[in-house]
């Protein structure tokens, strides 16, 4: 739900029947999450709804879709991104300061491309942390590379492409921390590699987030991430594939491994699986591995990751096969499963239970 004209998504959202957006509500009403993570809403960028996400709820969300009955989410949040940001300097080094190559993250406006939360239960926003602000350079072993950046732009250039947050849910008066971020896709890149190795280090700043790492400062100063012995899930658009595609795989494979992370959805029986994804493209076999696909491409790129601490239940990515009515909701007119239907991902579900804490 993008687009490179700010305040786009909005006007669009006000046809209240916008064929995409109905798909995609009747998704949500259907698979039915407690919490939700949207990747690629616009929405101003300093942080703040301003009216797009409120519309989506009211008049998409909130209004029967495709046979599914309709649901609500009482709790917004649409965080600050880097996306789109200006900066006063020359990132890229060509000589211009525009958007999108000399922004925080790449956005034509923003704003662009940003990520919006969705939840049945509280939203803790005072106790939300963010590390919007950290410098890449401030990573340790960071992989920037060497002598693309001019010297300004690496004093100037954070980390974050959008954001890394941790948002604390009130459920039955226990907090479960929303460990979000969607990592820059390592892709569009040069011999620099640059994109790749931003994905690759957003990535590690995560498992600093869940490591609790003595180096880390948040956005407000506070030392450190996640608080030991926290409940988390960690959730978005990864844009990391532990096996395939065009990224940097020790990452990935370091935070889908992580002994903190929930071993059976990361990487074992309870891995989300599809349907739809193992009959998507028959000519590229990867065995073992199509129905964990979660983006038309070809690749697992959507997570839902559960702390260790947490029972994971089950869990799916909603990809229906070509017998299933619910097909529709991811193919045009013609039946093909594109990105003008609705999204070239997948929802992504699990299904956990909080363990009762002594207080």
């Amino acid at each position: 739900m993008s687009d490179p004209q700010p305040g786009k998504i909005h006007q669009r959202l006000k046809q209240k029947d916008e064929p995409r957006f109905t798909k995609l509500a009747a998704i949500i009403q259907h698979v039915r999450p407690d919490v939700l993570l949207l990747c690629e809403f616009d929405h101003p960028g300093k942080g703040g709804d301003d009216g797009a996400l409120a519309l989506f709820c009211a008049e998409y969300l909130e209004v029967p879709q495709h046979g599914q009955s309709l649901i609500t989410y009482p709790y917004h949040y649409a965080p600050p991104t880097n996306t789109g940001l200006a900066t006063n300097v020359d990132i890229d080094g060509d000589g211009e300061i525009t958007l999108p190559n000399d922004a925080q993250g790449f956005g034509e406006h923003h704003g662009h491309f940003g990520f919006v939360l969705l939840s049945r239960y509280p939203i803790n926003t005072r106790e939300i942390r963010s590390w919007q602000q950290f410098l890449w350079q401030d990573l340790p072993d960071h992989l920037m590379p060497k002598g693309y950046y001019p010297e300004a732009s690496q004093a100037t250039l954070r980390l974050s492409s959008k954001n890394h947050l941790d948002i604390p849910v009130e459920i039955h008066g226990q907090a479960l921390h929303l460990l979000c971020c969607h990592p820059t896709p390592p892709v569009f890149d040069g011999e620099e590699k640059r994109n790749a190795r931003r994905n690759h280090d957003e990535l590690v700043l995560m498992r600093a987030i869940i490591e609790n790492s003595d180096f880390l400062r948040d956005d407000q100063g506070n030392a450190g991430g996640l608080s030991v012995g926290s409940d988390f899930v960690v959730m978005g658009d990864l844009n990391a594939d532990m096996m395939d595609g065009d990224g940097m795989k020790s990452a990935i494979r370091q935070l889908l491994l992580h002994p903190k992370v929930h071993r059976s959805v990361a990487s074992g029986r309870m891995t989300p699986k599809s349907l739809g994804g193992r009959f998507y493209r028959p000519w590229q076999p990867r065995e073992g591995r199509a129905s964990e696909w979660t983006h038309l491409s070809g690749l697992r790129l959507d997570y839902v990751l559960p702390s260790a601490s947490l029972d994971v239940l089950q869990s799916g990515v909603f990809w229906p096969d070509k017998k299933d009515p619910l097909r529709a909701l991811i193919t045009d007119e013609t039946g093909r499963d594109r990105p003008q239907a609705g999204s070239d991902h997948r929802l992504v579900w699990v299904d956990i239970a909080l363990k009762r804490r002594e207080i």
